[in-house]
């Protein structure tokens, strides 16, 4: 069994804890048949009722979910997608899991980023992100500091942390894979300060200039950069003045997570922290824009409350 095989075990038994008879529902776009075809074998061993389905990555872009694949999620125990376009925030993810089922999503995953689910212990990333998404729920403020110029203020008063565990094994849970990450959508209105993106929405290796994030009144007011903040730019553009605000804050809490270029495993890094612009709505916010744009800091210094939790990627408060 090679590690892909075993990622796809990992996902199956630990995760999903599938059971026999369970139905089981995998969605993927044209990049991703090759990890799908392994998932549903695996899949296939512990339940007869599994079904691959693919989609087209640009209706996915324009539309989502259409109701006709909508309908039958609502009726899955199990759902796994992954496709080039995140369906983690869309209705149809959060209508299924209202109607019971288990999701994991896996936007743009890279084989080698799925390998790595194999040398995930679950319980320890679990533990952490609980524990980390608890201080979350009772922060009033948030500073974040980093190497790369990074300054910046949330107000996190009267909002509630989420964790990333990697466990749906429960009816109604949802998580991305990799998982470890504990998250809150911040205050609205009050972010301040200067984010400096390390990888994700958009930013690519390449990129000849530091894409940089105005933040004011909790949205990204300027976006400064070369190529990657013009291709953001046009992203949101296309949405309004709803996809520049400030969704998310979440820090990484999986120890087996590396540092790829990509921001699905770059934000579960232990030591890293993300920010995304657009759709709050599964964090229990109401900004329910069709966009959700992750964008990680590395090596970052997080203070909730006067108390440090994490200094130059390194956490000190366990």
């Amino acid at each position: 069994m090679n590690k892909l095989q075993r990622a796809a075990q990992l996902i199956m038994q630990r995760s999903f804890e599938l059971q026999k008879n369970e139905t089981v529902l995998i969605i993927a776009d044209d990049p991703y048949l090759d990890l799908a075809q392994i998932l549903f074998s695996v899949a296939l061993k512990r339940t007869r009722h599994v079904h691959l389905l693919q989609v087209d990555s640009q209706y996915l872009q324009k539309k989502h979910i259409c109701a006709s694949v909508a309908n039958m999620m609502r009726e899955m125990n199990v759902i796994i997608a992954l496709t080039t376009v995140s369906i983690s925030h869309t209705p149809a993810r959060r209508e299924a899991n209202r109607a019971g089922a288990r999701i994991v999503t896996m936007p743009a995953i890279t084989n080698n980023t799925f390998a790595r689910i194999a040398d995930m212990d679950l319980a320890r990333i679990s533990r952490l992100s609980r524990k980390l998404a608890d201080i979350l729920t009772i922060a009033k403020e948030i500073r974040v500091t980093a190497p790369n110029g990074t300054n910046l203020y949330l107000s996190a008063a009267h909002c509630k942390g989420y964790a990333d565990t990697g466990l749906v094994n429960v009816p109604g849970s949802f998580c991305n894979l990799p998982c470890g990450e504990a998250c809150l959508a911040p205050e609205a209105g009050k972010t301040e300060g200067e984010w400096i993106v390390d990888s994700g929405m958009g930013v690519t290796p390449e990129d000849p200039d530091r894409l940089i994030i105005s933040v004011r009144d909790g949205r990204a007011a300027r976006i400064l950069g070369s190529e990657s903040a013009q291709r953001l730019r046009r992203r949101l553009t296309l949405h309004g003045p709803a996809a520049r605000h400030i969704a998310e804050f979440g820090i990484g809490t999986n120890h087996s997570a590396r540092i790829s270029g990509y921001a699905l495993e770059d934000e579960k890094v232990l030591g890293t922290v993300h920010m995304a612009l657009g759709n709050d709505v599964s964090f229990g916010g109401h900004n329910d824009v069709p966009i959700h744009l992750d964008a990680v800091v590395y090596k970052a210094t997080v203070v909730i409350d006067g108390r440090k939790i994490l200094d130059n990627g390194k956490l000190i408060y366990q």
